[in-house]
């Protein structure tokens, strides 16, 4: 059952970090995973491709210069979401008490909530792949032909030695369907592919984020907000492209999505306004 769970943080001492520390989180959620499953752990740490979890950079940090100044007078959060059964198993054992502290770059952060329930956070919330798909497949009338997506995090793909940090409509929608038929009990057939080659770029207000990766290196990405929209109105192959748009939520798009990027919601019509991005890309921003 996809699930996205928030983590309330508190460090232990007032530090400064690195602005972003996706990687850091990941390795920390590892080891809570390793704690229980150490095999599902070092699968997860060793084997590339789709990976059954996402994990976000800490939440609320403010930073410039690639550091950020924390302090135990603020909370800040962590959202991980996951994608298969073991795992969401696995996860009803993480409680505050359970957790304890998390150490990231040297610093312990006492865990102090979780929560996957919608209504205590935007960011948060639990739907089973057939709930899903049957909120699409059930629905009257004509699906959307149009999707607008708020990127919180940088979003890039991968090809081979390089990586695209421009959101196209068959790189994001690629993507998603990818994720889907690795994890989703029933998948979607291939064809659809052939109708997200389709899609076009209808709006964006994007902008490239510089994020700094293992070697020192900098990964570009792209955060902000981008609609597509489709040419044609075939319901059959519009329903699951909605699918895979509210999937978005909880799979994360594009790479390196286990250690800060591609955090994603599809946008309701209420929010698909324009705005100014935050300073912070890899900060997940509430309404």
């Amino acid at each position: 059952m996809p699930t996205a769970l928030i983590f309330t943080l508190r460090p232990t001492v007032s530090a400064c970090v690195p602005a972003n520390l996706g990687r850091a989180a990941h390795a920390a959620v590892l080891e809570q995973i390793a704690a229980s499953d150490p095999a599902l752990a070092a699968r997860l740490h060793r084997e590339n491709g789709s990976k059954p979890l996402t994990i976000s950079n800490i939440l609320g940090l403010a930073g410039q210069g690639g550091r950020a100044q924390i302090t135990p007078a603020q909370t800040y959060g962590l959202r991980v979401t996951l994608l298969c059964d073991r795992l969401e198993a696995l996860a009803r054992g993480w409680t505050a008490a359970a957790l304890g502290t998390l150490t990231l770059d040297h610093v312990a952060w006492r865990v102090e909530g979780l929560t996957a329930d919608a209504a205590a956070h935007p960011w948060a919330g639990r739907a089973s792949y057939e709930e899903l798909a049957s909120a699409v497949l059930q629905r009257s009338g004509i699906p959307p032909t149009r999707w607008a997506f708020e990127f919180a995090a940088p979003v890039t793909f991968r090809h081979g030695p390089i990586n695209q940090p421009l959101p196209l409509p068959s790189l994001v929608f690629g993507s998603l369907l990818d994720k889907w038929n690795a994890f989703a009990p029933l998948p979607l057939p291939a064809e659809l592919r052939e109708s997200i080659g389709e899609l076009v770029v209808s709006t964006f207000e994007l902008r490239s984020c510089a994020v700094p990766t293992k070697g020192g290196a900098l990964q570009i990405g792209a955060v902000g907000r981008c609609g597509y929209s489709a040419p044609r109105s075939d319901s059959a192959w519009l329903a699951g492209i909605d699918l895979l748009a509210r999937f978005a939520f909880y799979s994360g798009v594009g790479a390196g999505t286990a250690r800060g990027f591609g955090q994603t919601r599809l946008l309701t019509a209420a929010r698909e306004q324009p705005r100014v991005t935050h300073e912070v890309a890899p900060a997940l921003a509430v309404d």
